[in-house]
Protein backbone atom coordinates (compact mmCIF):
# COMPACT_ATOMS: atom_id res chain seq x y z
CA UNK A 1 0.00 0.00 0.00
CA UNK A 2 1.51 3.34 -1.06
CA UNK A 3 2.11 6.06 1.51
CA UNK A 4 0.53 9.46 0.86
CA UNK A 5 3.11 12.22 0.50
CA UNK A 6 2.61 15.95 0.96
CA UNK A 7 2.50 16.47 -2.81
CA UNK A 8 -0.29 13.88 -3.07
CA UNK A 9 -2.39 15.69 -0.48
CA UNK A 10 -1.88 19.03 -2.21
CA UNK A 11 -2.74 17.75 -5.69
CA UNK A 12 -5.81 15.95 -4.31
CA UNK A 13 -6.88 19.25 -2.82
CA UNK A 14 -6.23 21.15 -6.07
CA UNK A 15 -8.31 18.86 -8.28
CA UNK A 16 -11.21 18.79 -5.81
CA UNK A 17 -11.06 22.54 -5.28
CA UNK A 18 -11.04 23.07 -9.05
CA UNK A 19 -13.93 20.70 -9.57
CA UNK A 20 -16.14 22.37 -6.96
CA UNK A 21 -15.29 25.90 -8.09
CA UNK A 22 -16.26 25.11 -11.69
CA UNK A 23 -19.45 23.37 -10.57
CA UNK A 24 -20.31 26.51 -8.57
CA UNK A 25 -19.84 28.78 -11.60
CA UNK A 26 -16.17 29.82 -11.69
CA UNK A 27 -14.38 30.68 -14.91
CA UNK A 28 -11.68 28.25 -16.07
CA UNK A 29 -8.86 30.78 -16.08
CA UNK A 30 -9.59 31.68 -12.44
CA UNK A 31 -9.47 28.11 -11.15
CA UNK A 32 -6.43 27.30 -13.26
CA UNK A 33 -4.58 30.22 -11.69
CA UNK A 34 -5.69 29.14 -8.22
CA UNK A 35 -4.40 25.59 -8.68
CA UNK A 36 -1.12 26.73 -10.21
CA UNK A 37 -0.25 29.21 -7.50
CA UNK A 38 -1.21 26.86 -4.69
CA UNK A 39 1.30 24.41 -6.15
CA UNK A 40 3.91 27.16 -6.48
CA UNK A 41 3.29 28.22 -2.89
CA UNK A 42 4.21 24.72 -1.73
CA UNK A 43 7.43 24.87 -3.73
CA UNK A 44 6.44 22.45 -6.49
CA UNK A 45 8.22 22.52 -9.85
CA UNK A 46 7.20 21.67 -13.40
CA UNK A 47 3.55 22.26 -12.58
CA UNK A 48 1.40 21.17 -15.53
CA UNK A 49 -2.35 21.78 -15.63
CA UNK A 50 -4.73 20.61 -18.34
CA UNK A 51 -8.23 21.93 -17.80
CA UNK A 52 -11.44 21.45 -19.76
CA UNK A 53 -14.95 22.21 -18.64
CA UNK A 54 -15.45 18.45 -18.23
CA UNK A 55 -12.05 17.26 -17.00
CA UNK A 56 -8.91 18.38 -15.17
CA UNK A 57 -5.46 16.86 -14.77
CA UNK A 58 -2.50 18.25 -12.84
CA UNK A 59 1.05 17.06 -12.26
CA UNK A 60 4.09 18.43 -10.43
CA UNK A 61 7.45 17.69 -8.79
CA UNK A 62 8.11 18.53 -5.14
CA UNK A 63 11.41 19.85 -3.74
CA UNK A 64 12.72 16.28 -3.42
CA UNK A 65 11.86 15.52 -7.07
CA UNK A 66 8.93 13.28 -6.13
CA UNK A 67 6.47 13.22 -9.01
CA UNK A 68 2.70 13.06 -8.59
CA UNK A 69 -0.33 13.59 -10.83
CA UNK A 70 -4.08 13.65 -10.41
CA UNK A 71 -7.03 13.63 -12.79
CA UNK A 72 -10.71 14.23 -12.13
CA UNK A 73 -13.92 14.54 -14.17
CA UNK A 74 -16.14 17.60 -13.81
CA UNK A 75 -19.94 17.14 -13.96
CA UNK A 76 -22.33 19.69 -15.50
CA UNK A 77 -22.05 22.97 -13.64
CA UNK A 78 -24.64 25.08 -11.92
CA UNK A 79 -24.34 28.44 -10.19
CA UNK A 80 -23.89 28.74 -6.43
CA UNK A 81 -22.08 32.03 -5.90
CA UNK A 82 -21.91 31.91 -2.09
CA UNK A 83 -20.13 28.56 -2.26
CA UNK A 84 -17.90 29.89 -5.02
CA UNK A 85 -16.96 32.87 -2.86
CA UNK A 86 -16.09 30.55 0.04
CA UNK A 87 -13.94 28.34 -2.19
CA UNK A 88 -12.26 31.37 -3.74
CA UNK A 89 -11.34 32.69 -0.29
CA UNK A 90 -9.97 29.27 0.60
CA UNK A 91 -7.74 29.27 -2.48
CA UNK A 92 -6.23 32.62 -1.44
CA UNK A 93 -5.80 31.42 2.15
CA UNK A 94 -4.04 28.20 1.20
CA UNK A 95 -1.69 29.99 -1.23
CA UNK A 96 -0.77 32.52 1.46
CA UNK A 97 -0.28 30.38 4.57
CA UNK A 98 0.44 26.92 3.04
CA UNK A 99 -1.14 24.90 5.87
CA UNK A 100 -0.21 21.31 6.65
CA UNK A 101 -1.18 19.35 3.50
CA UNK A 102 -2.93 16.73 5.60
CA UNK A 103 -5.45 19.36 6.78
CA UNK A 104 -6.42 20.56 3.28
CA UNK A 105 -9.27 18.07 2.78
CA UNK A 106 -10.93 19.20 6.02
CA UNK A 107 -10.52 22.85 5.05
CA UNK A 108 -12.22 22.13 1.73
CA UNK A 109 -15.12 20.36 3.46
CA UNK A 110 -15.65 23.37 5.73
CA UNK A 111 -15.54 25.77 2.79
CA UNK A 112 -18.18 23.73 0.97
CA UNK A 113 -20.54 23.95 3.94
CA UNK A 114 -22.21 27.31 3.33
CA UNK A 115 -25.68 28.60 4.03
CA UNK A 116 -28.24 28.11 1.29
CA UNK A 117 -31.68 29.44 0.52
CA UNK A 118 -34.63 27.11 0.83
CA UNK A 119 -36.33 25.95 -2.37
CA UNK A 120 -39.33 28.18 -1.64
CA UNK A 121 -37.07 31.24 -1.42
CA UNK A 122 -35.31 30.32 -4.67
CA UNK A 123 -38.65 29.89 -6.45
CA UNK A 124 -39.75 33.26 -5.04
CA UNK A 125 -36.56 34.82 -6.42
CA UNK A 126 -37.33 33.41 -9.86
CA UNK A 127 -40.89 34.71 -9.73
CA UNK A 128 -39.68 38.17 -8.67
CA UNK A 129 -37.14 38.24 -11.50
CA UNK A 130 -39.60 37.01 -14.13
CA UNK A 131 -42.34 39.45 -13.15
CA UNK A 132 -39.90 42.37 -13.27
CA UNK A 133 -38.64 41.28 -16.68
CA UNK A 134 -42.22 40.74 -17.80
CA UNK A 135 -43.13 44.35 -17.00
CA UNK A 136 -39.98 45.48 -18.85
CA UNK A 137 -41.23 43.56 -21.92
CA UNK A 138 -44.65 45.24 -21.61
CA UNK A 139 -46.63 42.76 -19.50
CA UNK A 140 -50.06 43.78 -18.20
CA UNK A 141 -51.62 42.75 -14.90
CA UNK A 142 -53.31 39.86 -16.75
CA UNK A 143 -49.89 38.44 -17.56
CA UNK A 144 -48.86 38.11 -13.92
CA UNK A 145 -50.69 34.80 -13.42
CA UNK A 146 -49.35 32.92 -16.48
CA UNK A 147 -45.81 34.24 -15.93
CA UNK A 148 -45.90 33.13 -12.30
CA UNK A 149 -47.40 29.72 -13.08
CA UNK A 150 -45.00 28.96 -15.92
CA UNK A 151 -41.99 30.11 -13.87
CA UNK A 152 -42.95 27.61 -11.15
CA UNK A 153 -43.61 24.96 -13.81
CA UNK A 154 -40.17 25.43 -15.39
CA UNK A 155 -38.48 25.21 -11.99
CA UNK A 156 -40.07 21.92 -11.00
CA UNK A 157 -40.00 20.33 -14.47
CA UNK A 158 -36.28 21.05 -14.87
CA UNK A 159 -35.53 19.87 -11.32
CA UNK A 160 -37.39 16.62 -11.90
CA UNK A 161 -35.86 15.99 -15.32
CA UNK A 162 -32.34 16.65 -14.00
CA UNK A 163 -32.85 14.07 -11.26
CA UNK A 164 -33.76 11.47 -13.89
CA UNK A 165 -30.32 11.84 -15.44
CA UNK A 166 -31.58 12.85 -18.88
CA UNK A 167 -29.28 14.65 -21.28
CA UNK A 168 -29.40 18.47 -21.12
CA UNK A 169 -30.57 18.66 -24.75
CA UNK A 170 -33.65 16.58 -24.02
CA UNK A 171 -34.28 18.44 -20.75
CA UNK A 172 -34.25 21.78 -22.57
CA UNK A 173 -36.62 20.56 -25.29
CA UNK A 174 -39.14 19.03 -22.88
CA UNK A 175 -39.04 22.00 -20.51
CA UNK A 176 -39.70 24.60 -23.19
CA UNK A 177 -42.36 22.44 -24.81
CA UNK A 178 -44.15 22.24 -21.44
CA UNK A 179 -43.76 25.99 -20.85
CA UNK A 180 -45.06 26.97 -24.31
CA UNK A 181 -47.92 24.46 -24.06
CA UNK A 182 -48.95 25.86 -20.67
CA UNK A 183 -48.92 29.40 -22.04
CA UNK A 184 -51.06 28.35 -25.01
CA UNK A 185 -53.55 26.63 -22.71
CA UNK A 186 -54.02 29.89 -20.83
CA UNK A 187 -54.91 31.57 -24.13
CA UNK A 188 -57.18 28.74 -25.32
CA UNK A 189 -59.05 28.86 -22.01
CA UNK A 190 -59.98 32.47 -22.68
CA UNK A 191 -57.47 34.04 -20.29
CA UNK A 192 -56.68 37.57 -21.44
CA UNK A 193 -52.88 37.26 -21.44
CA UNK A 194 -50.18 37.98 -24.01
CA UNK A 195 -48.52 34.80 -25.23
CA UNK A 196 -45.49 36.59 -26.71
CA UNK A 197 -44.79 38.58 -23.53
CA UNK A 198 -45.16 35.47 -21.38
CA UNK A 199 -42.82 33.31 -23.47
CA UNK A 200 -40.23 36.04 -23.99
CA UNK A 201 -40.13 36.52 -20.23
CA UNK A 202 -39.85 32.89 -19.14
CA UNK A 203 -37.25 32.21 -21.85
CA UNK A 204 -34.89 34.24 -19.69
CA UNK A 205 -34.84 31.42 -17.14
CA UNK A 206 -33.31 28.94 -19.56
CA UNK A 207 -31.39 30.87 -22.23
CA UNK A 208 -27.66 30.06 -21.83
CA UNK A 209 -26.48 33.67 -21.75
CA UNK A 210 -24.00 33.13 -18.93
CA UNK A 211 -22.40 29.99 -20.46
CA UNK A 212 -22.04 31.94 -23.70
CA UNK A 213 -20.08 34.68 -21.93
CA UNK A 214 -17.80 32.05 -20.36
CA UNK A 215 -17.28 30.40 -23.74
CA UNK A 216 -16.31 33.68 -25.40
CA UNK A 217 -14.05 34.51 -22.47
CA UNK A 218 -12.22 31.21 -22.97
CA UNK A 219 -11.86 31.84 -26.69
CA UNK A 220 -10.30 35.26 -26.16
CA UNK A 221 -8.23 34.41 -23.08
CA UNK A 222 -6.12 31.66 -24.60
CA UNK A 223 -8.36 28.65 -23.91
CA UNK A 224 -9.55 28.07 -27.45
CA UNK A 225 -10.30 24.35 -27.08
CA UNK A 226 -12.55 25.00 -24.09
CA UNK A 227 -14.21 27.91 -25.85
CA UNK A 228 -14.94 25.94 -29.02
CA UNK A 229 -16.32 22.97 -27.09
CA UNK A 230 -18.50 25.22 -24.95
CA UNK A 231 -19.78 27.13 -28.00
CA UNK A 232 -20.78 23.88 -29.69
CA UNK A 233 -22.53 22.72 -26.54
CA UNK A 234 -24.37 26.05 -26.14
CA UNK A 235 -25.44 26.02 -29.80
CA UNK A 236 -26.95 22.55 -29.50
CA UNK A 237 -28.66 23.32 -26.17
CA UNK A 238 -30.11 26.57 -27.55
CA UNK A 239 -31.38 24.71 -30.60
CA UNK A 240 -33.06 22.28 -28.18
CA UNK A 241 -34.88 25.20 -26.51
CA UNK A 242 -36.05 26.36 -29.91
CA UNK A 243 -37.11 22.82 -30.77
CA UNK A 244 -39.27 22.62 -27.65
CA UNK A 245 -41.10 25.83 -28.51
CA UNK A 246 -41.47 24.72 -32.13
CA UNK A 247 -42.95 21.39 -31.01
CA UNK A 248 -45.52 23.19 -28.86
CA UNK A 249 -46.49 25.33 -31.87
CA UNK A 250 -47.06 22.18 -33.94
CA UNK A 251 -49.08 20.48 -31.19
CA UNK A 252 -51.31 23.39 -30.23
CA UNK A 253 -51.08 25.93 -33.05
CA UNK A 254 -49.67 29.27 -32.09
CA UNK A 255 -49.60 31.46 -35.18
CA UNK A 256 -52.58 33.54 -34.01
CA UNK A 257 -51.01 34.14 -30.58
CA UNK A 258 -47.77 35.77 -31.71
CA UNK A 259 -47.87 39.53 -31.80
CA UNK A 260 -45.38 42.33 -31.34
CA UNK A 261 -44.64 43.40 -27.80
CA UNK A 262 -44.51 47.01 -26.64
CA UNK A 263 -41.64 47.28 -24.14
CA UNK A 264 -41.86 49.66 -21.21
CA UNK A 265 -40.71 53.14 -22.16
CA UNK A 266 -40.21 54.81 -18.76
CA UNK A 267 -36.42 54.94 -18.25
CA UNK A 268 -36.57 55.37 -14.48
CA UNK A 269 -38.95 52.45 -14.04
CA UNK A 270 -36.81 50.32 -16.37
CA UNK A 271 -33.80 50.88 -14.11
CA UNK A 272 -35.79 50.04 -10.97
CA UNK A 273 -37.25 46.87 -12.51
CA UNK A 274 -33.80 45.82 -13.75
CA UNK A 275 -32.45 46.30 -10.23
CA UNK A 276 -35.20 44.05 -8.83
CA UNK A 277 -34.76 41.45 -11.60
CA UNK A 278 -31.04 41.16 -10.82
CA UNK A 279 -31.82 40.90 -7.11
CA UNK A 280 -34.19 38.03 -7.95
CA UNK A 281 -31.50 36.28 -9.98
CA UNK A 282 -29.05 37.02 -7.17
CA UNK A 283 -31.24 34.84 -4.95
CA UNK A 284 -31.35 32.15 -7.64
CA UNK A 285 -27.54 32.31 -7.84
CA UNK A 286 -27.34 32.01 -4.03
CA UNK A 287 -25.87 35.41 -3.28
CA UNK A 288 -26.34 36.12 0.45
CA UNK A 289 -28.84 38.75 1.54
CA UNK A 290 -26.20 41.31 2.55
CA UNK A 291 -24.78 41.39 -1.01
CA UNK A 292 -28.04 41.34 -2.98
CA UNK A 293 -28.02 45.12 -3.34
CA UNK A 294 -24.68 44.81 -5.19
CA UNK A 295 -26.27 42.29 -7.55
CA UNK A 296 -29.17 44.66 -8.13
CA UNK A 297 -26.89 47.64 -8.72
CA UNK A 298 -25.03 45.73 -11.43
CA UNK A 299 -28.31 45.08 -13.24
CA UNK A 300 -29.37 48.72 -12.88
CA UNK A 301 -26.00 49.85 -14.24
CA UNK A 302 -26.38 47.57 -17.27
CA UNK A 303 -29.84 48.95 -17.94
CA UNK A 304 -28.70 52.58 -17.66
CA UNK A 305 -25.90 51.90 -20.13
CA UNK A 306 -28.15 50.20 -22.68
CA UNK A 307 -30.65 53.09 -22.39
CA UNK A 308 -28.09 55.88 -22.80
CA UNK A 309 -25.57 54.49 -25.32
CA UNK A 310 -27.95 54.02 -28.32
CA UNK A 311 -28.32 57.82 -28.30
CA UNK A 312 -24.69 58.06 -29.40
CA UNK A 313 -24.46 55.16 -31.86
CA UNK A 314 -26.87 53.12 -33.95
CA UNK A 315 -24.51 50.14 -34.01
CA UNK A 316 -26.09 47.39 -31.91
CA UNK A 317 -22.74 45.61 -31.66
CA UNK A 318 -21.02 48.71 -30.34
CA UNK A 319 -23.57 49.77 -27.75
CA UNK A 320 -24.04 46.21 -26.50
CA UNK A 321 -20.26 45.81 -26.20
CA UNK A 322 -19.96 49.09 -24.29
CA UNK A 323 -22.95 48.30 -22.06
CA UNK A 324 -21.51 44.92 -21.16
CA UNK A 325 -18.09 46.49 -20.57
CA UNK A 326 -19.56 48.98 -18.09
CA UNK A 327 -21.24 46.22 -16.09
CA UNK A 328 -18.20 43.95 -16.30
CA UNK A 329 -15.79 46.66 -15.17
CA UNK A 330 -18.04 47.29 -12.18
CA UNK A 331 -17.93 43.58 -11.38
CA UNK A 332 -14.18 43.23 -11.91
CA UNK A 333 -13.35 46.26 -9.75
CA UNK A 334 -15.46 44.86 -6.93
CA UNK A 335 -13.92 41.43 -7.40
CA UNK A 336 -10.34 42.72 -7.17
CA UNK A 337 -11.09 45.04 -4.25
CA UNK A 338 -12.95 42.39 -2.25
CA UNK A 339 -10.82 39.45 -3.44
CA UNK A 340 -13.85 37.60 -4.69
CA UNK A 341 -14.55 35.89 -8.03
CA UNK A 342 -15.79 38.31 -10.68
CA UNK A 343 -18.66 35.96 -11.50
CA UNK A 344 -20.09 36.83 -8.07
CA UNK A 345 -20.98 40.26 -9.49
CA UNK A 346 -20.99 39.64 -13.26
CA UNK A 347 -23.74 37.03 -13.43
CA UNK A 348 -26.56 39.18 -11.98
CA UNK A 349 -25.42 42.18 -14.05
CA UNK A 350 -25.77 40.28 -17.32
CA UNK A 351 -29.52 39.68 -16.92
CA UNK A 352 -30.88 42.94 -18.43
CA UNK A 353 -28.68 42.50 -21.50
CA UNK A 354 -29.79 39.02 -22.62
CA UNK A 355 -31.89 39.41 -25.82
CA UNK A 356 -34.70 37.02 -24.96
CA UNK A 357 -37.20 38.90 -27.13
CA UNK A 358 -35.06 38.62 -30.27
CA UNK A 359 -34.52 34.89 -29.68
CA UNK A 360 -38.26 34.26 -29.34
CA UNK A 361 -39.17 36.16 -32.51
CA UNK A 362 -36.45 34.40 -34.50
CA UNK A 363 -37.89 31.03 -33.42
CA UNK A 364 -41.44 32.22 -34.11
CA UNK A 365 -40.37 33.24 -37.60
CA UNK A 366 -39.20 29.69 -38.26
CA UNK A 367 -42.57 28.28 -37.27
CA UNK A 368 -44.55 30.87 -39.24
CA UNK A 369 -42.23 30.56 -42.26
CA UNK A 370 -41.55 34.29 -41.95
CA UNK A 371 -38.02 34.61 -43.34
CA UNK A 372 -37.79 38.34 -42.58
CA UNK A 373 -38.45 37.69 -38.86
CA UNK A 374 -35.81 34.97 -38.84
CA UNK A 375 -33.20 37.10 -40.62
CA UNK A 376 -33.78 40.36 -38.77
CA UNK A 377 -34.35 39.03 -35.25
CA UNK A 378 -31.87 36.18 -35.59
CA UNK A 379 -29.14 38.50 -36.82
CA UNK A 380 -29.85 41.10 -34.12
CA UNK A 381 -29.89 38.37 -31.47
CA UNK A 382 -26.49 37.08 -32.58
CA UNK A 383 -25.09 40.61 -32.77
CA UNK A 384 -26.38 41.38 -29.26
CA UNK A 385 -24.88 38.19 -27.83
CA UNK A 386 -21.59 38.82 -29.61
CA UNK A 387 -21.41 42.38 -28.28
CA UNK A 388 -22.39 41.25 -24.81
CA UNK A 389 -19.70 38.58 -24.83
CA UNK A 390 -17.00 40.88 -26.18
CA UNK A 391 -17.79 43.53 -23.57
CA UNK A 392 -17.47 41.08 -20.71
CA UNK A 393 -14.38 39.50 -22.21
CA UNK A 394 -12.60 42.84 -22.65
CA UNK A 395 -13.13 43.74 -19.00
CA UNK A 396 -12.32 40.28 -17.68
CA UNK A 397 -9.18 40.03 -19.85
CA UNK A 398 -7.84 43.23 -18.29
CA UNK A 399 -8.69 41.98 -14.81
CA UNK A 400 -7.15 38.58 -15.60
CA UNK A 401 -3.79 40.22 -16.36
CA UNK A 402 -4.04 42.39 -13.24
CA UNK A 403 -4.62 39.30 -11.09
CA UNK A 404 -1.81 37.46 -12.86
CA UNK A 405 0.65 40.28 -12.09
CA UNK A 406 -0.47 40.32 -8.46
CA UNK A 407 0.15 36.56 -8.20
CA UNK A 408 3.57 36.89 -9.88
CA UNK A 409 4.66 39.58 -7.39
CA UNK A 410 4.04 37.04 -4.65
Amino acid sequence: MSVMRDIDYVLNFCVNLTRNMIISGASLERVSLAAEFICRAYGFKDVSIFLLSTQMSISALDSENNYSSRQISIPPSGIHLERLKSLNQLSYKVAEITPNPKTLAQMLDRAMNVKDYSESVIVSGKICAMLCLGFIFGASLWDIIPITCITVLIHFVMSWLERTGLDRILINSLTMCAAASCSMMFIHSGFNADFAVTMITVNMLVLPGIPLVNAMRNLLCGREINGILQMLKITVETAALAGGIYLAFIMWGGENMIGSIVPLGNAGLLVVLSFMASVGFGIVFRIPVKDLWLAGFGGALSRMAVIILPSFTESRLLYMTLSASVAALYAEILAIKRRQPSTYFVYPAIIPLIPGDLFFYAISGLYMNNTSWVKINGANCLISLAGLSMGFVLASAVAHHVRLKRYIRR
